[in-house]
């Protein structure tokens, strides 16, 4: 985690979708990573085995993590593949919905898993109505974002904004080919004349500066 913050050092950081998706990918896997300790520890694990908390830890590492590192992959290179840019409010509001109704789905699970919600029963006590029903919340809340993100994106196939080599003013060497890139990448062979942190040179396109 902290190996992962760390590459924001230096860094030139701007407030953009794919960034919003990395660091809710490092505070929902942090969350997981954590939870995961109570089901490695046979003294807590006792307590907590074959119940909702496993549920809960699970999505909040795979679905919290690769989902949502995966969610700001899309949103970053997503200019590169199809030289087009998407709605970048509409993608801000889809990662709000996202991230709320990710937490309100499965921080639930957490909790009534450690009140001994067992998992794989079709029905439950009255004691765990409440906590089923915020779960029941969440998971709208999370489908509504997935489908505004995914239209946003799909629509900006065709319709977005198009962009030159480099919106993001990077300095990786991605963004120094054309968007979309040519067959082989690379007209010629790239030079490394910087590292990752140098920006001084680095051509962004206007319309993103």
């Amino acid at each position: 985690m902290f190996n992962w913050v760390a590459t924001l050092y230096k860094g030139s950081i701007v407030i953009e979708p794919p960034l919003l998706f990395a660091l809710s990918f490092i505070f929902l896997f942090s969350i997981g990573g954590l939870t995961g300790l109570i089901l490695g520890a046979a003294g807590t694990d006792i307590h907590v085995h074959d119940t909702y908390f496993v549920v809960g830890h699970f999505h909040y590492t795979i679905f919290g993590g690769t989902g949502f590192g995966f969610f700001g992959a899309m949103h970053y290179w997503f200019p590169k593949i199809y030289g087009r840019m998407y709605n970048k409010r509409i993608a801000t509001i889809a990662w709000a919905l996202l991230f709320i109704g990710f937490n309100v789905l499965y921080f639930p699970m957490l909790v009534i898993g450690m009140m001994g919600m067992p998992r794989r029963y079709y029905d439950y006590l009255p004691q765990y109505h409440t906590g089923h029903i915020i779960s029941t919340v969440g998971s709208w809340i999370l489908a509504v974002g997935l489908i505004i993100m995914f239209y946003n994106l799909f629509k900006s196939i065709k319709y977005g904004e198009k962009v030159g080599k480099n919106p993001w003013g990077a300095a990786t060497l991605e963004w120094t080919t054309p968007s979309p890139p040519p067959t082989l990448n690379f007209v010629s062979e790239p030079k490394l004349t910087r590292g990752p942190y140098d920006y001084k040179g680095v051509e962004k396109d206007e319309q993103y500066s």
